[in-house]
């Protein structure tokens, strides 16, 4: 159980390098974290969506510089 609580969050960031390289690209240029409200992907963005099961994926909060 332990193993498991401790190798999930290692499994996240591997999974998703691609997308914490760009937003600490990104913060490091000036960009900051926005809440944009409930929106649809941004098929230009690099995004972690959100989906609840019978909904389409959608973002609550957008970089921005």
């Amino acid at each position: 159980m332990i193993a498991f609580v401790v190798l999930l969050p290692f499994l996240f960031l591997a999974g998703n390098e691609e997308f914490f390289t760009t937003v600490e690209k990104e913060r490091n240029e000036g960009a900051k974290w926005h809440y944009v409200g409930k929106q649809p992907l941004d098929p230009k963005a690099k995004a972690l969506p959100l989906q609840v099961d019978g909904e389409e994926p959608y973002i609550l909060w957008k970089l921005k510089k």
